[in-house]
């Protein structure tokens, strides 16, 4: 199927055939040299737009209460949002949230132009900054000076390969989502699975008898499978707690093997994630700590702190929720 236009600008067809089957294939999108092509609910690169026409691109993960609490039946839906420069959008829905990430750091390496984010989450950043630089003392000590110096030298250190901490948020958000369905939900989830086994079996055995609630009871056999396969709670494939615990063990294992090429790296393997550095690095410019070891023993009291009955911007939820999940699983503590 042709491409579709999305875009205002159109582009010759044979041009879009060439370009689109030539570029990088992520997920249901893909990014060639003249063109990113998006998909719809259904169909896989349907629509191409060129790169100028594109104001932004950013992830969005949209959750049930139950994705978000570990209790329900639906896990995260992520999105590849893009923002042309009309103000029109665009979101395309993934099966994998790894795909979003690695189309996201395309677009960074190859389209340094395209800003990466929401214009929200821009104007919140630079509005949080400019309270910061205000409150900040006039000068901090020699002491805070250099320890600020050395964070940010890991912050730029770990930047360099940002799928380490995206790894890291990703595999250990899975994991708790998994290790915390209730035995109950499974239960039921495997009663499900029973129940649709046994109706699609009778509903074959009719179907060679002639019989005509055969067809039916095999429709709806069918329906409970496919619901009980799809919700994500039986213990198969990428739901399985052994697999996603070899996903948080393999994502450990790269981090300390990455940061080991920095010895002087302040932060556990466990917590090298750029939020973590910049909410530490934070406390140090603020003049409300002196070095790392204290920063960092007070930017974790700060997160034990939160919890849902605290109110927060969304900004510093999106913080939160992003690297929180690391310091409990692994209990806080410095050692893995």
């Amino acid at each position: 199927m042709a491409a579709q236009r999305f875009g205002n600008t159109p582009i010759d067809k044979e041009i879009v055939k060439k370009d689109r089957r030539k570029g990088k294939r992520i997920g249901p999108c893909a990014f060639g040299e003249r063109a990113m092509y998006l998909n719809s609910f259904f169909i896989s690169r349907r629509y191409y737009v060129p790169y100028e026409e594109v104001e932004r691109v950013y992830k969005r993960i949209a959750m049930s209460q139950g994705g978000f609490s570990g209790k329900g039946v639906f896990g995260s839906l992520p999105y590849l949002v893009v923002v042309l420069k009309d103000g029109r959008e665009k979101a395309c829905n993934f099966k994998i949230e790894e795909e979003v990430d690695e189309a996201v750091r395309f677009i960074r390496e190859r389209h340094p132009e395209i800003h990466i984010g929401t214009l929200a989450g821009e104007e919140a950043r630079a509005k949080r900054e400019a309270e910061r630089r205000a409150g900040r003392p006039a000068a901090l000590s020699r002491e805070a000076e250099n320890a600020a110096a050395r964070l940010r030298n890991d912050l730029a250190f770990l930047e360099m390969k940002p799928e380490i901490g995206e790894a890291l948020a990703r595999s250990v958000r899975r994991k708790r989502q998994i290790d915390r369905i209730p035995s109950s939900t499974r239960l039921l989830a495997w009663a499900l699975l029973a129940a649709g086994a046994l109706l699609a079996l009778g509903g074959l055995c009719l179907f060679a008898m002639g019989k005509p609630a055969g067809p039916y009871m095999l429709l709806f056999g069918a329906a409970f499978l496919l619901f009980a396969l799809a919700s994500g709670i039986l213990p198969f494939g990428s739901s399985s707690p052994k697999t996603v615990k070899e996903e948080w063990e393999k994502a450990l294992k790269n981090a300390k093997n990455y940061i080991s090429g920095k010895p002087d790296f302040f932060f556990p393997p466990q917590y090298a994630h750029p939020i973590v550095i910049e909410r530490t690095l934070r406390l140090i410019e603020e003049g409300k700590a002196r070095n790392e070891h204290e920063a960092w023993n007070k930017m974790k009291n700060e997160l034990k702190a939160l919890n849902s009955s605290v109110r927060v911007s969304q900004e510093e939820h999106d913080e939160v929720a992003a690297v929180k999940p690391l310091f409990l699983e692994c209990g806080y503590k410095d050692g893995l």
